[in-house]
């Protein structure tokens, strides 16, 4: 859900925008006639043009040839006007007329183009469908109906489309660049990138072929090619707000903050209704330490896109660092309603209820958390913790042994478990997870202080004044 959502936000498509193919000629001016209606037919603006080839229409005494032209020319203006109802009458009392069988397939093209532009997808592909039909090489119509499948999802026939049009028209760099996009969203980067790259090689001075690289290049995890790409596109068009947004992600570590952060400015500026770049310079707000600048911006994310569900998560994450307890609270309850089974928010959201001494909440949702993902340490070793506050040792001591069995190498959860046994009087089961806590981590002063107390519980002083010896050394705060 994540990937598909990302990739609409960010990968552009080639700017085909199902113009169709003008259908404007000269009209032939009948001798003692003004040409004026026939010059403005074939190119004045609509409004004037439209009136124009009406007269021509109109007048009997031209001939039938003429009178198909300035039929075929009123369609495509009124299509350029936004009057799309009559532009579709046109072009469909075009298509009745027996002359008009040659130009059948591009008015066919240019009606589709109309349908699509009025909503009706399924009327658009049929008739992009009889275009290719009557013409297999009209380019046109490949792109129009390979845009119109690619916003329906069907990928896999968008693609045979655009290399039927790829081969047409070979060194077309907008169709590998459109073609590179149905690649990336499939999850094909090594098509996705030759396709950009041949985009590049057709026209180097093509910012969007250079920008959605650069953003396979980053989802690959090749930062360095990502941000040398974002700044290509950026040098070839400063205004291109992705490629400003690429290069923020991709420059995001610390070394390079300041200037990560001032392409997230630009980036929106340039765009700024774009809630994902709000929503991403949040995220660096709070990894650099600042919650409140990263809550201003996830408000603002949430304000343009009530359904990021990222954000509400991250926020809620911001308010904790806060020890804004109800607020995160409020913002990871958004996020599960919005995604019932968005993990990230029930772990949090436990770690929030914990907080506030809430253990049952906060252990029905590391339940629902473990429910989701199985095989993840994290919220059985956090169950534990408050199933020990909550009195059940025995179900604390499940989950801490099954949280090291999906990670042996956590010290926190062989101190935890160790911790429950102390309790109960296991003094070497104890003793032996302290072990093994101290052994990968041996500046843990707990460990060292419950070590302590287990080797006290068995009458071994020596052992116990030298761990809490130790605990002491390491955290001097104990004394």
């Amino acid at each position: 859900m994540r990937v598909l959502s990302l990739l609409a936000r960010v990968l552009s498509l080639a700017p085909f925008l199902l113009a169709g193919i003008p259908a404007i000629a000269q009209v032939a001016s009948q001798p003692g006639r003004s040409s004026g209606d026939a010059i403005r037919c074939a190119s004045a603006k609509p409004e004037a043009a439209i009136i124009a080839c009406s007269n021509i229409i109109k007048d009997k005494r031209e001939d039938e040839e003429n009178r198909a032209i300035a039929l075929r020319n009123r369609a495509y203006h009124y299509q350029q006007s936004g009057d799309l109802e009559r532009a579709i009458a046109d072009y469909t009392t075009a298509l009745a007329r027996p002359e008009q069988h040659l130009l059948q397939a591009k008015i066919y093209l240019n009606r589709g183009v109309v349908y699509f532009q009025r909503g009706d997808e399924p009327l658009a592909l049929l008739d992009l469908g009889k275009a290719l039909a009557s013409d297999a090489t009209l380019v046109s119509a490949y792109l129009s109906r390979a845009t119109i499948l690619i916003k329906r999802g069907d990928d896999a026939q968008a693609l045979a489309d655009l290399d039927r049009a790829a081969l047409l028209s070979p060194n077309d760099s907008a169709i590998y660049v459109t073609r590179g996009s149905v690649y990336a969203r499939r999850g094909d980067q090594g098509h996705a990138i030759a396709d950009y790259t041949k985009a590049i090689e057709i026209d180097p001075k093509n910012a969007l072929a250079w920008r959605n690289r650069g953003f396979i290049y980053r989802e690959s995890g090749d930062k360095v090619a990502a941000a040398s790409d974002a700044s290509e596109a950026i040098r070839l068009n400063p205004n291109l707000a992705a490629a400003h947004f690429d290069l923020a992600l991709s420059l995001g570590n610390a070394d390079r903050a300041t200037q990560s952060a001032a392409e997230f400015d630009r980036a929106i500026k340039l765009n700024p209704q774009d809630a994902q770049a709000y929503k991403a310079r949040g995220d660096m707000y709070l990894s650099n330490g600042d919650p409140g600048r990263a809550i201003a911006d996830f408000t603002v994310a949430i304000g343009l896109d009530a359904q990021l569900v990222s954000a509400f998560v991250d926020r809620g994450t911001a308010y904790m660092a806060k020890q804004a307890w109800d607020m995160a609270i409020a913002d990871f309850s958004a996020a599960i309603a919005l995604d019932p089974h968005r993990y990230a928010a029930y772990l949090d959201r436990g770690q929030a209820f914990g907080a506030k001494h809430e253990q049952d909440h906060a252990i029905a949702d590391f339940t629902q958390a473990i429910a989701i993902k199985q095989n993840e340490p994290s919220p059985y070793q956090q169950r534990a913790f408050f199933r020990q506050e909550a009195g059940d040792s025995r179900g604390a001591i499940d989950d801490y042994t099954r949280a090291i069995e999906l990670d042996p190498r956590s010290s926190e959860a062989l101190r935890g478990r160790g911790y429950v046994r102390l309790k109960r009087h296991e003094s070497a089961e104890a003793i032996a997870d302290l072990s093994a806590a101290i052994a990968l981590n041996p500046k843990d002063a707990l460990a060292f202080r419950f070590r302590g107390l287990a080797y006290a519980d068995r009458k071994d002083f020596r052992n116990a004044r030298l761990d809490q010896a130790a605990a002491l050394n390491l955290s001097p705060a104990q004394r």
